[in-house]
């Protein structure tokens, strides 16, 4: 019996060391190779280990244009310090447009005008900046009902890209023409003033004042930037032909850009990088005694034929045509 309980104890021994010699011995290789598939995919997976750059953002977010840097290029330094304005040209936006499109700034930096303009789709602003990239001014604004950028006539999209001020035009007295050919007879519809903008692709986009000052703040425009006639004419004073305007998309026009293959360039516009109050006000106050009559005399007159071709807008005064 007890030579039986012996045996016993001897076979349930032997088969304990072969259980640990099989999980720390010949099978260590095949625990390894499992552990390294772990490690590996646990690696594939998780964000820490990729670039930062190519980290995949949540759903209800965007990801980064692919241009975008983390810090001002050093060339863009080197033309800001050839200014003689590196610590200026730093502190404003344009130091901010570099880290999305280097060439953006460069523009900018190289443009003869002392202002340009900024329309930002997204916040729905047009900013009037200082050649260093410090805000003097900013307008509440109304811009095209449709997302995205413009891709053709009639598809309610404002324009989206570096463009520039081809004009100043006194639009008093302009006419609304639809696609049919069919003219309004209420004048007014573009308000006192129109700043067209020089696009390749259309000459029919402007920033203009508007008979429906309750539309600023909505996409209702079939392609135009509207202002409030008071900050049209106020605009018109700092402007001139020839001077830069970026038009940048917001959120939901970069996701339609996107979908549809185009990257336009964006980034960050702020009151942060607005000009002291004091500076702002003294700005203003010089070019309240500015005549305006003089300014738009020195403009080409419009042919009857160029005048805005879209179709009548009745979102903000229903039954009235309203211009672009």
């Amino acid at each position: 019996m007890r030579r039986s309980f012996l045996i016993l104890s001897i076979i349930l021994l032997s088969v304990g060391v072969i259980s640990l010699a099989s999980c720390s011995g010949h099978r260590q290789e095949s625990s390894q190779d499992t552990i390294i598939a772990i490690d590996t995919t646990t690696s594939t997976d998780t964000t820490t280990t990729l670039p930062k750059d190519s980290v995949t953002a949540p759903a209800d977010t965007l990801p980064d244009p692919p241009e975008r840097l983390d810090h001002v290029p050093q060339d863009v330094i080197a033309l800001f310090e050839q200014e003689g304005h590196r610590d200026e040209y730093m502190s404003g936006v344009i130091a901010e447009i570099a880290k999305s499109s280097p060439s953006y700034a460069r523009r900018l930096v190289n443009s003869s005008h002392s202002r340009f303009i900024v329309v930002d789709k997204g916040r729905m602003k047009v900013i009037l900046y200082n050649r260093y990239g410090h805000e003097i001014v900013s307008y509440g604004m109304a811009c095209a009902r449709n997302y995205g950028t413009k891709r053709g006539k009639a598809d309610c999209r404002t324009p989206e890209g570096f463009f520039s001020v081809q004009g100043i035009y006194d639009s008093t007295d302009w006419l609304f023409t639809d696609d049919n050919g069919r003219t309004s007879k209420k004048k007014g519809q573009f308000g006192p003033r129109f700043i067209r903008l020089s696009i390749p692709t259309t000459t029919q986009i402007g920033i203009h004042g508007t008979c429906a000052p309750g539309s600023i703040g909505g996409r209702v425009s079939h392609g135009c930037i509207r202002l409030t006639n008071k900050n049209i004419l106020q605009l018109v004073k700092l402007v001139k032909p020839g001077m830069p305007v970026i038009v940048i998309p917001g959120k939901r026009d970069r996701e339609v850009n996107l979908q549809e293959g185009n990257d336009i360039v964006s980034f960050t516009t702020s009151s942060k990088y607005a000009i002291p109050d004091e500076e702002r006000r003294q700005i203003l106050a010089s070019i309240e005694t500015d005549n305006i009559e003089s300014e738009t005399k020195e403009t080409i007159e419009v042919p009857t034929d160029s005048i805005i071709s879209q179709p009548a807008d009745t979102t903000a005064i229903p039954s009235e045509p309203i211009a672009e």
